[in-house]
């Protein structure tokens, strides 16, 4: 795994790999934090899979111990947020990471970074839009973005040039996302929708200033709801990580595997010792609030 018959560990290949599907830079660094996690210090070269989730839940901690070929999880994400002052089996989220390290696989998490590039989630939510669209730009752009990333920025704005009705934007979100239910709040008075607003994830701070007929994003404070269709415009809520989860194995998976490969190719010129990669979607990682 590597050039030459030199070892390159799964974390650091896919470090490498990343930088041709979403920068790191274009991650919002102020408050994100992205990048590795943990590095597992004796990873095995032969494991060649890695397994894609949302949420590193102990649940999908579990789900890569219990098969013998993982190397590295990608976790949307990160599962460090914030400092820690130690590491210890007493608490459920340190010792999946500390369990995880001593079975060789490391943790790698994306989150903003993977929000902005230009074939990331939020140009993923808008997609069933597109048929209708005039345009459609980022919210906020990224400064200096890589050569080859222009266009990369924050959520997504898309203008119609068909008038929507509430009922069918709903309709297409919901089998956009695979789901059977989603919330609305609309104004007194509705209105055709000729531009939508979307945010992967929580997207109230980003859609400050926005002007849209709709907004569409995993989740919204009930204040936030309530000011926004006294202005006007309705509101789309679908719990935060549905706006992500489904772009895991339409987008990400085929693309990651995609590249790895490609990656071993080159560095062994058509002749890799140690197999192809293969990429999983997590099926542990689920929404945790449902519809009962």
């Amino acid at each position: 795994m590597g050039v030459g018959g030199v070892q390159i560990s799964p974390l650091s290949l896919v470090k490498r790999v990343w930088e041709r599907i979403a920068p790191l830079q274009l991650a919002e660094r102020s408050w994100d934090n992205v990048g590795a996690m943990i590095e597992a210090p004796y990873p095995n070269p032969e494991h060649r899979r890695v397994l894609l989730t949302i949420d590193l839940t102990p649940s999908v901690c579990a789900e890569a111990l219990a098969q013998d070929n993982v190397s590295l999880i990608v976790s949307y994400h990160p599962p460090i947020f914030r400092g820690l002052k130690s590491l210890t089996l007493a608490d459920p989220l340190q010792s999946s990471l500390l369990r995880l390290s001593a079975k060789g696989i490391s943790v790698f998490s994306p989150h903003t970074s993977l929000d902005a590039t230009p074939n990331g989630i939020n140009t993923w939510l808008v997609k069933p839009f597109i048929p209708f669209a005039t345009s459609h730009e980022p919210l906020t752009t990224s400064e200096q973005p890589p050569q080859g990333f222009e266009g990369a920025g924050m959520g997504r704005i898309v203008r119609l040039s068909t008038h929507l009705d509430v009922r069918q934007v709903v309709r297409m979100v919901k089998e956009h996302l695979g789901l059977e239910h989603v919330q609305l709040a609309t104004p007194a008075i509705e209105k055709p929708i000729t531009s939508i607003a979307v945010c992967a994830g929580s997207g109230a701070s980003l859609f400050k200033g926005v002007q849209a007929d709709l907004f569409l994003t995993g989740e919204m404070s009930h204040h936030e709801v309530l000011a926004t269709i006294a202005s006007g415009s309705s509101v789309i809520l679908t719990n935060h990580t549905n706006t992500e989860r489904p772009y895991l194995s339409q987008v990400l998976q085929p693309w990651l595997e995609k590249e790895l490969n490609s990656e071993i190719e080159m560095d062994f010129h058509n002749d890799s010792p140690n197999g192809k990669w293969e990429v999983l979607v997590s099926r542990a990682d689920q929404d945790p609030l449902r519809v009962v």
